[in-house]
């Protein structure tokens, strides 16, 4: 079974710079710029290679650009390796750049449509009054509680970014936002504001919104190729629920850690990150370390790539590492069980084979079977139910 996802990076991304390496190697990417660049009489080539940061950041440059970037380096991994993905998912922008990869949006009707995007987005706030920031180190009850203490409507602070159980993001009115933060750092949290034009996912854009809806109704949407992960849902797209989704898209949260998570549950062992700056490799391994990512945003990147034997290597020695920590965890496990006898009568064996396999591990590379490591999944949780781990506990050696 084929167990590879795609990620498509979102704003925040961008980076002066971008794509060049694509272009100077690959015709696609000439051909991809120039597309763009016409699309919406822009030079997107020059806006990436030599365009000023602060002038790319804007939300009605970054947002196309980035697309461009993106799209370029799904075509040349096509090009260049080619197996086809299971699941495509991006971050918030990223997600238009999953529906062209997927056949869903033409390139050019994407490339209009996101700067149309990024220009409501961006005269929202003419004023830049809202701002985002990252926040660490809290969980996400505890920062919606504050956003919804501190919010009113002139001056909202929503939770507008999921993107691991203790990284969040927020957005809305710079006091508001200024307001939350100095609460969470009263909790312990760190902060790092963003490097956007515009509060994205907040009530701030919700004029934006509407006018993008009628907007949408312009473009033709087709069925995508493979199941794409909505950012509103944290689910595959179901046949007929994608101009829907876009439509809630811009003001509602980006449930990225369970999307990740949907992945994860699905099989998934490897992801791609197509496009800049590798964001979305490093909020991965802060959800699981089950998910090996790989970035996608220059050409020599092609390599570690192709490099099938390497990558399987990989792969073998990270499962390797995730159950040989399970069986250390589920047999140091306190146990609870105050029937020694039958606690004894029930492990004696499991301890037995857990050695067992944990010897073979360590004499021979080979990759275990899928049958063999889904048994010893099965003994690690038959040593928790012989112990009577509390639930909570079993889940987190489990998980």
């Amino acid at each position: 079974m084929n167990n590879l996802a795609f990620l498509f990076p979102g704003q925040g991304s961008q980076f002066v710079g971008m794509g060049k390496q694509f272009w100077n190697d690959f015709a696609v990417a000439k051909r991809l710029f120039e597309e763009a660049g016409d699309a919406i009489s822009l030079d997107i080539k020059k806006l990436c290679f030599n365009g000023d940061m602060n002038e790319l950041t804007k939300t009605m440059n970054a947002q196309p650009a980035i697309l461009t970037v993106s799209v370029i380096a799904f075509q040349v991994y096509m090009q260049e390796i080619g197996v086809k993905p299971r699941f495509l998912a991006g971050h918030s922008l990223g997600e238009y750049s999953a529906l062209v990869c997927a056949g869903a949006l033409s390139f050019h009707d994407a490339v209009t449509l996101v700067r149309r995007r990024g220009i409501l987005m961006q005269n929202a706030d003419p004023q830049q009054q809202g701002t985002m920031a990252a926040v660490t180190r809290l969980s996400l009850q505890t920062l919606q509680e504050m956003c919804a203490k501190v919010s009113t409507e002139d001056f909202p602070a929503d939770v507008a970014c999921m993107n691991s159980d203790r990284q969040h993001v927020i957005s809305g009115h710079r006091q508001a936002v200024e307001r939350v933060i100095r609460m969470a750092e009263d909790k312990g949290a760190a902060y790092t504001y963003l490097n956007v034009s515009a509060p994205f996912h907040s009530s701030m854009i919700r004029s934006a919104s509407e006018q993008f809806q009628s907007a949408l109704q312009q473009y033709s949407i087709r069925d995508a190729a493979w199941p794409i992960i909505s950012n509103v849902t944290a689910r595959p797209y179901s046949k007929n629920s994608i101009s829907e989704h876009l439509k809630q898209h811009m003001t509602m949260p980006v449930r990225w850690a369970e999307s990740m998570h949907y992945l994860l549950l699905q099989g998934v062992t490897e992801v791609i990150e197509m496009g800049p700056n590798n964001v979305l490799s490093g909020l991965l391994k802060k959800i699981t370390n089950h998910i090996v990512p790989y970035p996608f945003g220059q050409t020599s990147d092609i390599h570690p790539l192709s490099n099938s034997a390497e990558r399987k290597k990989h792969i073998v020695r990270l499962r390797k590492k995730q159950l040989n920590k399970l069986m250390i965890q589920s047999v140091i496990a306190r146990n609870y069980n105050k029937d020694s006898a039958a606690y004894s009568n029930m492990t004696t064996s499991l301890f037995t084979q857990i050695q067992e396999l944990k010897e073979r591990m360590e004499r021979h590379e080979e990759e275990l079977s899928e049958q063999e490591l889904e048994h010893s999944i099965h003994l690690c949780k038959l040593i928790c139910e012989a112990k009577q781990l509390p639930a909570w506990e079993e889940l987190r050696i489990l998980k």
